[in-house]
């Protein structure tokens, strides 16, 4: 019954959205990606131990997602605008984010090209929208290619989000509302950003404090940059994350924190709610992207997180390299393949706080996989 209600409403904002286009001239616009792909991945926990798994599975390079994006002048140069956004799984047909409708993006506000942009609802957190820019493939969307969104975390619930743009420079701040009866700290998340972007260079740093259900903290400080040169562009990171022990992001919508994509730092091998110690990623990644022709891009990335306090007294290494290369067959749509190799080390085998990138005790993993992805 919650799913009829869900796509019965769904079916009524759609049919609103294209006769509000047709009224006001393309001021909403429905949009959308399709990625999906086939792919083989060692080690992972099967009946008898560690297996290969093949699989149809979500696109190695975007979540699929379709969307309502609008505007509207109120003059002045200011604009209301909007985005409404739902992920879902292609292989399956169900609503990714947790079976939010609009899980990945919902957020309102006003626009103004000397004042700034307002915004506020459920938006991407800092760390994860600049950074992403300093990524070889914007953030990757296997487990083993997009690591970097277990450590900053991906989307905040009740924020809001303000930034402003003066020639090359671009601050960004951004203040996530715990909203929890008698604390304005607990659950809460306060981030700031500046960055820089012209003549084919962009640099950029971030720093984001988030606080859990019991004011446990997760500190983040990164930096990065890309250069573009010709048909050839190069990125580097790098991020430290601080989480306390006992940090312990919700899973549940309305729960302080609620993050499912982040890390929590309560568990070590002695059970859950045991660890006593701080635990530190210190994260770094470079990469080269290289378009080989106008319909053939490359892209090569090696990704390294150094983990101290993986459980209370050990630490260890994640270690990936990926290639991608990329055929376009037009302007909206592209066939892919990706290869990775995935190494880890010390207590991170094992890793208690991160089950979703161990693999079933094995210390590697190898992953390809060939997929299509379009934009509508």
């Amino acid at each position: 019954m919650k799913i009829l209600k869900r796509l019965t409403c769904t079916m009524a904002m759609a049919t609103l959205a294209v006769s509000t286009t047709v009224r006001a001239q393309s001021s909403v616009t429905l949009y959308g990606v399709i990625d999906t792909s086939l792919r083989y991945t060692t080690n992972n926990k099967g009946a008898n131990g560690p297996a290969g798994q093949y699989a149809l599975t979500e696109g190695g390079i975007q979540g699929s997602r379709w969307g309502f994006r609008g505007a509207e002048d109120l003059g002045g140069g200011t604009k209301a605008v909007f985005d409404l956004e739902s992920g879902f799984l292609l292989n399956n047909g169900t609503f990714d984010q947790q079976g939010q409708l609009f899980g990945r993006q919902a957020w309102v506000g006003l626009s103004n090209p000397t004042y700034g942009r307002l915004l506020a609802g459920r938006i991407y957190g800092i760390p994860f929208g600049l950074l992403s820019d300093f990524d070889p493939l914007g953030i990757g969307n296997y487990l083993e290619n997009a690591y970097l969104p277990r450590i900053v975390g991906v989307r905040y619930d009740n924020t809001i989000d303000y930034s402003i743009s003066r020639g090359p420079f671009t601050l960004e701040l951004q203040r996530g509302m715990g909203g929890q009866p008698g604390s304005t700290t607990v659950g809460s998340t306060n981030a700031a950003a500046l960055s820089y972007n012209r003549n084919g260079v962009e640099v950029g740093g971030v720093a984001q404090e988030s606080r859990d259900a019991a004011d446990h903290k997760l500190v983040i400080f990164g930096a990065g940059g890309n250069y573009a040169v010709g048909p050839a562009t190069l990125y580097l990171l790098y991020v430290n994350a601080k989480r306390d022990a006992g940090f312990a992001p919700s899973s549940t919508t309305g729960s302080p924190l609620a993050n499912t994509s982040l890390l929590g730092n309560a568990n070590t091998v002695a059970g859950a709610n045991t660890q006593t110690a701080r635990r530190t990623d210190s994260y770094f990644s470079a990469g080269f992207g290289y378009k080989v022709r106008p319909d053939i891009i490359a892209s090569l990335g090696l990704f390294l997180d150094n983990v101290s306090h993986v459980t209370a007294d050990n630490g260890g290494k994640i270690r990936t390299g990926f290639l991608d290369v990329d055929y376009l067959l037009s302007k909206r749509t592209d066939v892919y393949v990706e290869v990775d190799r995935n190494i880890l080390s010390g207590a991170s085998v094992t890793d208690p706080n991160n089950p979703v990138l161990t693999f079933a005790g094995r210390s590697t993993r190898t992953g390809v996989g060939i997929g299509m992805r379009t934009h509508f």
